[in-house]
């Protein structure tokens, strides 16, 4: 087993270059982000966001968790890899010709049969994510985020320079869907040349089997999460109206861009914890740490931002989406809190206890459509921000596996920051600028003051970027 001074090393390398591709990306999508919203403005964007909401579902179905065996499997053999490419090659073609054939249904539900159209145009991405899955899994295997976050990189910008240019000259949708298409073009063609696999189409039953086996129930448990992705297309679109998607995805897109460091920590999560998963008390400890660093950061940016969001939404996108503001807290909230328990997830899934995040995984997101299906219509789009807030108890399972697994991790410094963080959050849905900021800083500050444990984490945050 590697060192864990060589794995934090590493680690922390490539964590640094997925943090400045992850900044690059965000300046990149909050320009697009502003300048395709701001054109198109919320019914249009609406469409957009329920068909782009479906597409990335369908997407993350696709891969059906076998590249998470490439990352997982202890010794890994070239013709386990290239087998997963050779079913990633058959598999994905069927999936998309099904899924041209399925289109009309998704616009049946939403009652926009443009969406339809645009689905049928962004399907053949889904093979293309399919097949970069494999050669993007073994760099993540051998702990290269950097190249990984390079290419991800170079693959964004070609999707924001795309849509937006075609935006600005044709004032439809149509240029955002042109640019996903290319950056999962881009991002097939830039990792299969960094990690390249062998093409096969000959299946090996005796070597595919095992892979399917974990895949699929890796799959499963995920999948349903993921469920989560389509709560606005099939139920903010259909019981609020498309406008009110627009205006509800403008915030979830917000609450992203803001979830810098947290997009890193996952991307890489699975890999570290699989490294050190062999002893519960440094498993322990990561987490411990893990979780206390995202609601720091989680809440911190969340609450900074919705004490500012009623001035900075309508100046960058217009009037038209104050409504946005009023919805951010409420999912910037939700968000904060399930931050916590991402290493949760990732080292039960490094166990391979995918089982136990499953079970997680249809609690919560039965809660959420439970209460999706009884807020929305009556409360509009304020209603699924009340359901991710009402959806967040089913967290309390995955902290009864961790404990099963491994232990009790602190949560008390992580549970204090939330703590900090929620007086902004729901003070500026009705309280003016300046006095939701004398409310967070009282709370930040107060805090602080008084923990001495929380003064801390800043400094270690700091010196572990310059130690590495």
């Amino acid at each position: 087993m590697r060192s864990l001074a060589s794995i934090k090393n590493k680690v922390l390398k490539g964590g640094i270059y997925l943090v400045f591709r992850q900044i690059l990306a965000t300046l990149f999508s909050l320009v697009s982000t502003l300048v395709i919203a701001r054109i198109l403005g919320p019914e249009t964007y609406g469409i957009l966001a329920t068909s782009l909401g479906i597409f990335y579902f369908l997407k993350w179905g696709g891969r059906l968790g076998l590249h998470i065996y490439l990352v997982r499997k202890p010794d890994l053999s070239t013709e386990e890899v290239e087998q997963v490419l050779s079913f990633y090659n058959t598999i994905g073609i069927i999936f998309c010709i099904l899924l041209w054939c399925a289109s009309p249904l998704f616009g049946w539900w939403t009652q926009q049969e443009e969406v339809t159209q645009v689905l049928r145009w962004l399907i053949p991405a889904i093979w293309l994510d399919m097949i970069s899955g494999v050669s993007i899994g073994m760099l993540e295997r051998e702990l290269h985020f950097d190249r990984v976050g390079l290419y991800d990189a170079l693959a964004q910008i070609a999707n924001y320079s795309v849509s937006v240019s075609l935006v600005l000259f044709q004032k439809n949708y149509w240029g955002p869907i042109f640019g996903t298409i290319l950056q999962f073009f881009v991002l097939a063609c830039l990792s299969h040349y960094s990690y390249p696999v062998a093409w096969r189409w000959r299946w090996r039953r005796k070597t595919l089997k095992p892979i399917l086996v974990y895949g699929l129930t890796y799959y499963s448990s995920n999948w349903i999460f993921t469920l989560k992705s389509l709560t606005v297309p099939l139920f903010v679109t259909r019981f609020a109206g498309i406008e009110a998607a627009g205006l509800t995805s403008i915030a979830i897109r917000m609450v992203q861009q803001l979830s810098l460091l947290r997009v890193v920590i996952q991307r890489m999560s699975i890999s570290v914890m699989a490294k050190v998963i062999e002893d519960a008390n440094v498993t322990r400890r990561t987490i411990s740490k893990g979780m206390t660093y995202q609601a720091l950061l989680m809440g911190t940016t969340c609450a900074t931002f919705s004490c500012c969001a009623s001035w900075i939404i309508p100046l960058v996108f217009g009037e038209k989406w104050l409504p946005s503001s009023q919805i951010f807290p409420l999912i910037g909230l939700a968000a904060s809190v399930s931050a916590i328990f991402d290493l949760h997830n990732a080292t039960l899934y490094a166990a391979g206890k995918n089982y136990e995040v499953g079970r997680l995984n249809v609690a919560y997101v039965s809660l959420l459509w439970m209460s999706s299906w009884l807020m929305i219509p009556l409360f509009g789009f304020w209603g699924y921000g009340m359901a991710q807030i009402l959806a967040l108890p089913s967290y309390f399972l995955i902290h009864l596996s961790l404990v099963k697994f491994c232990g009790s991790p602190n949560y008390g410094n992580a549970f204090w920051l939330i703590i900090a963080a929620t007086p902004s959050l729901i003070a500026s849905i009705w309280f003016p600028i300046w006095l939701s900021f004398i409310i967070l800083f009282f709370s930040y500050g107060s805090l602080f003051l008084l923990n001495s444990k929380i003064r801390k984490i800043p400094l270690e945050l700091l010196t572990a970027l310059g130690n590495r």
